[in-house]
């Protein structure tokens, strides 16, 4: 079933028997536009506010989820009391949660070497660069030429299959980025359930996402909880979508208008 468009003023999404939320949001391409230069990415301080306030209510509890490392995340968003997620969850911050993934650990030795081998080949070109993080690295081409970009990959996928053939990893891809991170059996989605898990409390788990990394969550969250894809499309497993990320201080204001009516009921 394709999604429904999430802020029709007649929605019955949050008409559920529940009086709080625990709020999953994606940075890049959700909160946040993508940019050229993931390091020109900030939160808009109505965006941050608006999250504060949420996240105050008493009513919600908020976690960002990305691919980004975890200092990073924390540092463009900047909201204490608030659970950050770094490399799609394999790291987890916040309040009564400190957690590294344990198989994770033991693949970073590897996980650099590949990254100076492949950081070494595509050196050269134009709009090409590599974010380096604790456990992972993203190849990010977005800025290159059309013919630069397929060499760009084939560069990638030909150094782990011949230099380091025999070796386990898991190879994301994103918008214009591929990422090399430990083939362990964790994505966002579990990041979410075992938060949740955690706090072991009576949360309505809300999801909101771009990017394929994010289906996981949808399809972990969907049979108990409300999830929406950032622009329209066929082919995700979300149930609702925003327009695109523009939307998203809008639906901020909807959901603290929805805990400030609990509030008073």
């Amino acid at each position: 079933m394709p999604p429904k468009y999430c802020l029709k003023k007649d929605n019955q999404i949050f008409k559920k028997d529940y009086r709080r939320l625990f709020l999953f949001f994606d940075f890049d391409g959700t909160l946040v536009p993508i940019q050229n230069n993931p390091a020109e990415c900030s939160l808009s301080p109505k965006v941050r506010d608006q999250l504060k306030k949420i996240a105050l209510s008493g009513s919600a509890s908020i976690a960002v989820l990305s691919g980004r490392s975890l200092p990073d995340i924390r540092k463009r968003v900047q909201i204490k009391g608030i659970y950050y997620g770094g490399n799609h969850g394999l790291e987890i911050s916040g309040p009564r949660i400190r957690f590294i993934h344990p198989e994770a650990k033991s693949f970073k030795h590897t996980i650099d070497r590949v990254y100076k081998s492949i950081a070494k080949a595509t050196r050269n070109f134009q709009g090409v660069f590599i974010e380096k993080k604790n456990l992972s690295f993203t190849l990010h081409y977005r800025m290159a030429n059309k013919e630069n970009k397929a060499l760009v990959r084939h560069i990638f996928h030909k150094i782990i299959s011949e230099e380091f053939a025999g070796h386990a990893f898991k190879v994301i891809k994103g918008k214009k980025v591929l990422e090399l991170a430990p083939d362990v059996l964790w994505d966002k989605g579990r990041a979410a359930l075992f938060i949740l898990q955690r706090l072991n409390m009576d949360y309505l788990p809300v999801y909101v996402g771009d990017d394929l990394t994010d289906e996981t969550a949808f399809r972990a969250l969907k049979e108990n909880g409300i999830t929406i894809r950032i622009g329209r499309s066929q082919k995700t497993e979300a149930q609702y979508y925003l327009k695109g990320h523009w939307e998203i201080l809008q639906f901020l204001k909807t959901i603290y208008d929805i805990i400030q009516r609990w509030a008073i009921q």
